[in-house]
């Protein structure tokens, strides 16, 4: 596949809520960094983590509104829509809906994603969300302020 048909496939197992499927597109020293998440993302089991809480709690979307690939690199702009149906960050969002525009910027080594950058407006997500705070950045120490 070309980097932009893995991140399509990556959003595509995204959409059917199948991580194993998502993980098999991360290669094994993958770095994500989501500004929004409410775990710290360190290693790809972090990763795993992370969308089996969204998935267990936001039956979530992603859609491509662009994408954009140069050599080994893809940003993707995302609408990402989704209804709460369960507890999120210890919270019971069942019901709330998300609406939000995010960016994905991706490198693309093997026909796997390597290194994934996600960029999100976190003020309106929180808000719509129930107002969580994102997790504290362990590698940089630095908490994202909302």
């Amino acid at each position: 596949m070309d980097p932009k048909q893995v991140v399509r496939a990556f959003v595509d197992a995204h959409n059917a809520h199948d991580i194993d499927r998502m993980m098999d597109l991360l290669t094994e020293d993958s770095v994500m960094i989501d500004v929004a998440a409410p775990i710290p993302l360190n290693s790809k089991q972090d990763v795993r983590k992370l969308f089996e809480m969204i998935f267990a709690s936001i039956d979530i979307h992603f859609e491509i509104t662009g994408v954009i690939a140069e050599g080994d690199k893809v940003f993707a702009a995302l609408r990402t829509t989704g209804v709460g149906i369960g507890v999120w960050a210890g919270r019971d969002i069942t019901g709330f809906k998300c609406d939000v525009f995010e960016g994905m910027f991706c490198e693309v080594r093997g026909g796997r994603l390597s290194r994934t950058m996600f960029y999100s407006d976190t003020v309106t997500l929180s808000k719509q969300l129930g107002g969580y705070a994102p997790a504290i950045d362990m590698k940089a120490g630095v908490k994202n302020v909302m």
